[in-house]
């Protein structure tokens, strides 16, 4: 028997639950809530838009750049980045890539060389790993967090086998917004040190921290002088600076490593948008004290969310979130969220993430994002007391 288009990796796997929910909200009446995905309240700033259109009718950027990227980015990058975070990485040791999807599958599909591999997921996670580890022909083996959302170090050490090629951790995290502390991820490098086992370290929320006193200038790149030799550092200016469309992340890791991976990335996209590299180079330390502002603001917003969520205690329990835009409740009355979710979008009209998406340690959770015009907000919420109140 033929197998069907992607049956041989990816037959059991559909759309991813967040996009669907938001599909599904866009596809009702008008007067849907949607507080599945992030959308800002904002539009980008005047002197952000003027430097695109420059670089968008300046030569150098209508052709292809290094496929590393332009070495004035990775060049302002640690002139930057080294004295926020104490860090000493160099141009060298830094890849600009395209987006999350992109730098992931180049990651792995250099990292995974035998279909025995295996790539540790501490989890809940972000949900699109997954698919990848799959198209890598590697298995995906789980290392739940703990009823906190910490690590269980000896669950950890019970997953690390001879075939663990990848150990993945989104810190902070998504969806639970709880943060690792570098200590402890100091202990996974420690343990990992010589078994040949890289960290993938994703701190694509770390400008969106809310405890500075606890967590200022909160970087794996604290690390990466120390453990560079298994140590892989992501992120994104697409998340960190509001600007998603512009498709340009980076990441950071020892020479060896940036060089192999860079054989896959070029294969795949060849670079990252030129026009997007050149603004991102000429506005990188203004942006910095931007995103400061826009932070401010979702605290307001987080600090909105759980004094509405407060009050519906009766039916959900939830943690207050350290940083970011999302909150992640879990149901008292069910276990089964995604059935929840749809008779929540089916009554009341608000459209809200099933926590299944982020594996079976998120079910019987839900997903906010309070990252959102505020008038939705107050309105979603409305709708989910009204909800709540009815059953």
């Amino acid at each position: 028997m033929s197998l069907k288009l992607g049956d041989y990796k990816l037959k059991k796997e559909e759309m991813s639950l967040i996009k669907l929910m938001e599909l599904k909200a866009k596809n009702m009446w008008k007067w849907v809530i949607s507080l599945s995905q992030w959308i800002p309240w904002y539009d980008m700033p005047d002197w952000l838009k003027k430097s695109l259109c420059e670089y968008t009718n300046n030569t150098n950027a209508k052709d292809y750049t290094l496929s590393q990227g332009i070495l004035e980015l990775r060049n302002k990058m640690v002139k930057l980045y080294n004295p926020k975070y104490w860090s000493n990485f160099n141009s060298g040791e830094v890849l600009i890539t395209s987006w999350a999807i992109e730098w992931i599958s180049s990651l792995l599909l250099t990292l995974i060389t035998k279909p025995s591999d295996e790539v540790l997921m501490f989890e809940p996670t972000y949900a699109s790993y997954d698919n990848i580890i799959k198209i890598a022909w590697a298995k995906h083996v789980s290392c739940p967090l703990n009823k906190q959302f910490w690590i269980n170090f000896k669950k950890f050490k019970e997953s690390i086998n001879e075939n663990t090629r990848a150990v993945v951790l989104v810190n902070p995290n998504n969806p639970t917004w709880t943060v690792i502390e570098l200590k402890d991820v100091e202990k996974i490098l420690k343990y990992i040190k010589w078994k040949n086992i890289y960290l993938i370290t994703d701190e694509v929320y770390n400008y969106f921290i809310f405890d500075k006193e606890k967590w200022k200038n909160f970087s794996h790149l604290k690390l990466f002088d120390k453990y560079k030799k298994q140590l892989v550092i992501i992120n994104s200016w697409s998340k960190s600076f509001w600007i998603t469309g512009w498709r340009i992340w980076y990441m950071i890791a020892n020479k060896y490593l940036i060089k192999q991976v860079l054989k896959v990335h070029d294969s795949l996209v060849t670079c990252a948008p030129s026009h997007s590299q050149y603004a991102i180079s000429q506005n990188l330390d203004i942006l910095f004290k931007y995103s400061k502002k826009i932070n401010k603001n979702l605290e307001k917003r987080r600090d909105y969310v759980v004094e509405e969520l407060n009050k519906m205690k009766k039916y959900i329990d939830f943690e207050i979130p350290t940083g970011s835009y999302y909150i992640f409740p879990k149901f008292k009355y069910t276990k089964w969220d995604y059935k929840e979710c749809m008779r929540i979008l089916d009554k009341v009209k608000l459209s809200l993430v099933p926590g299944s998406t982020f594996w079976k340690w998120g079910k019987g959770h839900f997903r906010i994002c309070y990252g959102r015009d505020m008038n939705d907000l107050k309105l979603g919420l409305k709708r989910l007391k009204k909800y709540f109140d009815s059953l």
